[in-house]
């Protein structure tokens, strides 16, 4: 009898652990993904992996190629710069906040790798605390405080485990200025120059330091 309870217990418990894996599982299958096209259902930029191949990104879509070059006059990467204005259809946005009508810049290396993604917009509306608010939706316990040198640009940074976001807000003469900007973490500042990538970003923290 005793024998028989262990064994209802036993099989309770791994029924109950099948359960939750398979609850677990189905929330995370819920989650919607970024589509693997650039195009009308929406891209959130917080969620790229850096795994996307970079033709079936672009698709059919209108971009602009420019080389970025290092000191010696090389080429190292590529900016692929898409607009909205070129591609009326296209949907972007940063976790809930549609930048669809902004410009993205996406940092291509040689290799056809994705380095990151930047977008800069200036505003008249100041959307720096809803931005900061979207941005710790998903990555509040990877936020890194940072010694400001000067409250124009004022610099927040969050480094997740697989990518860098850094944003740079300034004012000037009631326009709101933001920069957003999201970095690959397998390109390193040690190994690749991602202030040349970057620029006037502080990307490797050379002028700002972490506290």
């Amino acid at each position: 009898m005793i024998q028989e309870k262990y064994i209802l217990k036993k099989k309770s418990k791994f029924l109950f652990a099948i359960l939750f894996v398979l609850s677990v599982y189905s929330c995370k299958s819920q989650e919607k993904e970024n589509p693997t096209t650039l195009g009308s259902t929406n891209f959130d930029i917080e969620k790229i992996t850096f795994k996307e191949d970079i033709n079936t990104l672009f698709g059919k879509n209108k971009y602009y190629k420019t080389s970025i070059k290092d000191d010696n006059a090389s080429d190292i990467a590529y900016n692929y710069i898409v607009s909205k204005k070129e591609n009326q259809g296209i949907k972007v946005s940063l976790g809930n906040i549609d930048i669809s009508e902004y410009k993205y810049d996406f940092k291509i290396s040689n290799d056809n790798k994705i380095i990151g993604i930047s977008t800069s917009f200036v505003s008249k509306e100041n959307s720096k605390d809803k931005i900061i608010q979207n941005i710790d939706n998903q990555f509040k316990s990877y936020k890194v405080n940072i010694n400001q040198l000067y409250e124009n640009p004022t610099v927040y940074r969050w480094e997740a485990p697989e990518k860098i976001i850094q944003f740079t807000y300034s004012s000037f003469e009631g326009d709101n200025i933001y920069n957003i900007s999201i970095v690959n973490k397998n390109f390193s500042c040690d190994k690749f120059p991602l202030e040349k990538i970057f620029v006037g970003e502080d990307i490797c923290l050379k002028k700002y330091t972490k506290k």
